[in-house]
């Protein structure tokens, strides 16, 4: 850019944000060639106002942490008339505008990044610092299923009297929508204040719409500070009650009937990630990228997209030895167990019918089955993972015990089963997808991989 301020060591390539007294830039960091982004004073302000100590301010703040789930800061300067922070670059999108795409995400998408933020402000709030200013346009998304906690610049630290002079640029004050009831009062906030505010963007994930949502803000206000929030089980179909149950403890109007800190909150949403079977955030939020037309999701996630348009047996087996790699020690033995019993069936397949019965009386009995018919076809997700695809699955071996199970169609709202095994049981699904209407299309009423769809022998253990 011709027309851009000179920052020293880097190279200015788009003006993202320029206001009275705050600028935004995303640049190149020379001679590394680093992507950075640098938060500046505007060119009228001095560093000696106020508003510039608020820009240092933060700038020193950050310099505190250190977190896979924060921008990092690479450099601060002051130098004459100017002073710029130089920070990580992101590449991707603010859940602000993921949300403009996708209105509402998958729960495990959900509960990913509200694990990542959660992460965040566990860190943050250990030293004695609240954000403030949760909401979607702080989050930050990378393309590679990653999320940051940005924009610290109204934050508050325990260790300082005062609060920080407003830059204009992100400053909490823009409206009440994610604000604490104690915020809006003009209490002083807390970390509890900043958990209620990550709720309110978890309701949002969820739901489509905030809790409290209102014609105006006046209003806005007064349903945050006297009104209970609509249940999310009757705006989320087949929500996991738990992760209700985390949110309205969040979004109780009292500081002490929450949370008390981040890292109980943090423990309830592990806990609800291993009653979903969450084993990678990051794929789940790829996923829900891609979901919303979001170009440029990392490789791995459109390696992942064509498996799920075009899946086979072995593409299952590869996915399930990665997840179980993810899983901890007693998720692994179940995940070992099973992943043993697919390589066995297909030996057995081979060898024939007596010696696979010999083979499955050795199987321990936490072991059971799921089969699986849907029509005209579906892609089968089983606790976030692609197992298979129908329109007659092989029966698929599963730990005895809770599993969530999904059903996509490209023409078809996805359908949602969740399901409790015994060890040694065989359970069959039978889901007729609400498929639209299309003339002629194979892959609407055929096998998604082309041709007749034929039904295979039963190989039911």
């Amino acid at each position: 850019m011709t027309d851009a301020p000179r920052f020293d060591g880097c190279e200015v390539v788009e003006r993202l944000h320029s206001g009275p007294l705050s600028e935004l830039y995303r640049a190149v960091q020379r001679p590394l060639g680093r992507p950075v982004l640098i938060k500046a004073i505007g060119a009228s302000i001095l560093p000696s106002s106020p508003f510039a100590a608020s820009l240092e301010r933060e700038a020193r703040l950050l310099a505190e942490f250190d977190h896979p789930n924060i921008v990092a800061l690479h450099d601060f300067v002051r130098k004459d008339e100017r002073m710029w922070m130089v920070l990580e670059h992101v590449d991707g999108w603010t859940l602000e505008d993921v949300l403009k795409k996708a209105s509402r995400l998958e729960q495990a998408a959900c509960v990913a990044v509200a694990l990542e933020v959660t992460r965040a402000l566990s860190h943050t709030h250990e030293r004695g610092i609240s954000h403030r200013d949760l909401r979607p346009r702080n989050i930050l998304i990378s393309k590679r299923g990653q999320v940051k906690l940005a924009n610290f610049s109204v934050a508050s630290d325990e260790r300082m009297a005062t609060a920080p002079e407003l830059l204009d640029h992100g400053s909490s004050y823009v409206g009440p929508a994610y604000m604490s009831p104690e915020q809006i009062l003009g209490e002083p906030a807390d970390p509890r204040s900043d958990l209620f505010s990550l709720s309110v963007v978890l309701y949002e994930m969820l739901a489509g719409e905030r809790p409290f949502q209102a014609a105006d803000e006046h209003n806005e206000s007064l349903r945050i500070r006297s009104e209970m929030p609509p249940p999310l089980a009757r705006k989320v179909n087949g929500l996991l009650p738990s992760l209700e149950r985390v949110v309205q403890r969040c979004l109780e109007k009292m500081p002490s009937d929450r949370f008390q800190t981040a890292g109980e909150l943090l423990e309830a949403l592990e806990q609800i990630a291993r009653e979903m079977g969450l084993r990678d955030p990051a794929e789940a939020i790829r996923r829900a990228l891609r979901e919303a037309g979001l170009a440029g999701v990392a490789r791995g996630s459109r390696a992942s997209q064509h498996t799920r348009s075009q899946p086979s047996s072995s593409d299952s087996m590869t996915l399930t030895r990665a997840s179980a790699g993810l899983f901890v020690a007693c998720v692994l033995l179940v995940a070992g167990v099973a992943l043993v019993q697919m390589v066995s069936r297909r030996g057995e397949e081979r060898q024939g019918a007596q010696g696979g019965r010999a083979r499955l009386e050795l199987l321990p009995q936490s072991v059971a089955y799921l089969r699986v018919v849907a029509h005209p076809w579906a892609n089968v997700i089983v606790d976030g993972e692609l197992v298979d695809t129908t329109p007659f699955a092989r029966p698929i071996p599963l730990g005895a015990g809770v599993h969530y199970v999904r059903f996509e169609h490209p023409q078809a709202p996805a359908e949602r089963r969740t399901i409790k095994l015994s060890p040694g049981e065989t359970l069959l699904l039978d889901v007729s997808l609400k498929v639209a209407p299309e003339s002629g299309d194979a892959s609407v009423s055929g096998n998604p991989l082309g041709g007749d769809a034929g039904v295979p022998e039963d190989t039911s253990p």
